[in-house]
């Protein structure tokens, strides 16, 4: 019993750590609803949440397990002490010391008795198993300033300031075996940047990285003389000044002003100077309600390529200081990804801005390029990755021999 009872409060700490674990998982997921959909989240928290849901149904089968063998041998040890004594009853009976009717009488009164003792140990084994969370629980309630601290740090923000600039020093990131290592990078104001590689080359996962939502492995991303870091407290905070765009964005029903309106500080005639100068969504202008039209559940009854627009609007609006484009010209016409195209460069003269991409063009217009390749990042601008980069080189003949087929089949 005292070596079970050592594993148990093993397996007893590895549930409670894991059963906190997703309450604080369940506590961020819903607090961080709204950027999950928003930033299209939804399928790498899911896959998080299974992982950890798993992990605590194991957590919570060890300890049944482990409490039924104590059961077990708590039974045995009931059980096998009424058989002794109806043994020994049976052998005073024998010898002529006890009558049946008295023997009888004894035995009841004992079995009755180890049947009570067996509830009480049950009692007493339950008890002994819940000491350690109800220490916790009375702790926490003991502590006038528990809930009030807690509370206090999920609503007291810590501003993030103006960031300039963005350092990656010698970062490896990656699950159990790294995608990307020894990445140093520098992203400034006036400059477009793009990220390529080969698909699984790990693209996404610095873009989450960079996001806040997926730690690192080694090394760190340093803005204004502070460190990125991976809590939920300060991945709210850096929320305020980073966005992250996929190829599918979500467009709410309801009218384009709506829409870019959404997280915007400015208001209707100051949104559309700004669009005016970004050359973003002048199709409106064709639309019999202008930018009163109304787009659809989901844009649908816009092109793919005018919610694009919309949704690239949408995060200019939001004003941000870092800007992660992923791959948001890829599934569109030609036109819309040029109109997108322009906007960005004239964005990242006033921001910071990341493009994920693989198409020729974008990576021709960008300032530099970090090209994953082999788990390492060869940084240059267009020409020289060209030049120097095998790579690189046979990535952009795949996509003009991809290119020159689409024409062919025109």
């Amino acid at each position: 019993m005292m070596a079970l009872a050592k594993h148990g409060d093993k397996e007893n700490a590895r549930y409670i750590n894991s059963f906190v674990h997703m309450g604080e998982r369940f506590l961020d997921d819903f607090f961080e609803m709204n950027a999950i959909i928003m930033y299209r989240r939804d399928r790498a928290f899911s896959a998080d949440f299974h992982r950890d849901s798993e992990n605590f149904r194991k957590r919570t089968m060890a300890v049944l397990a482990y409490q039924l063998q104590t059961l077990n041998i708590l039974d045995f040890a009931i059980y096998g002490g009424i058989g002794a004594f109806a043994l020994f009853l049976s052998f005073g009976t024998a010898q002529g010391n006890l009558s049946v009717v008295q023997a009888i009488i004894l035995f009841v009164l004992d079995a009755d008795w180890f049947i009570e003792f067996r509830k009480s140990g049950y009692f007493i084994h339950v008890m002994k198993q819940l000491s350690p969370t109800l220490k916790h629980i009375f702790a926490q309630i003991d502590d006038k300033n528990s809930f009030s601290s807690q509370k206090k740090q999920r609503t007291i923000s810590n501003d993030i300031p103006k960031i300039l600039e963005i350092t990656i020093n010698n970062l490896s990131i990656g699950y159990d075996e790294p995608l990307i290592t020894q990445l140093s990078w520098s992203l400034k104001i006036g400059h477009l940047y793009a990220l390529s590689g080969q698909s699984g080359s790990g693209k996404s996962t610095l873009a989450k990285t960079l996001m806040a939502q997926q730690k690192s492995l080694a090394g760190e991303i340093s803005f204004s003389d502070k460190k990125l870091r991976f809590d939920t407290n300060f991945r709210h905070d850096w929320l305020k000044s980073a966005i992250y765009l996929g190829s599918e964005p979500y467009l709410f029903s309801g009218s384009i002003i709506d829409n870019l309106l959404f997280a915007s500080k400015y208001d209707r005639k100051e949104l559309i100077k700004i669009f005016d100068k970004f050359g973003l969504c002048s199709f409106v202008s064709s639309l019999p309600d202008q930018y009163d039209s109304q787009v659809g559940e989901n844009g649908k009854w816009l092109s793919p390529g005018k919610r694009q627009q919309i949704a690239f609007g949408r995060a200019v609006a939001a004003d941000k200081n870092f800007y992660i484009f992923d791959e948001i010209t890829s599934n569109i016409d030609h036109e819309n990804a040029g109109i997108i195209l322009r906007a960005m460069k004239r964005l990242a003269k006033e921001k910071i801005v990341l493009i994920i991409t693989h198409k020729i063009e974008d990576l021709k217009q960008s300032d530099q390029i970090a090209f994953i390749t082999g788990k390492k990042a060869v940084i240059g601008p267009y020409e020289s990755l060209l030049k120097n980069s095998p790579s690189f080189k046979n990535l952009i003949n795949q996509q003009l021999l991809l290119l020159k087929g689409n024409k062919q089949d025109a």
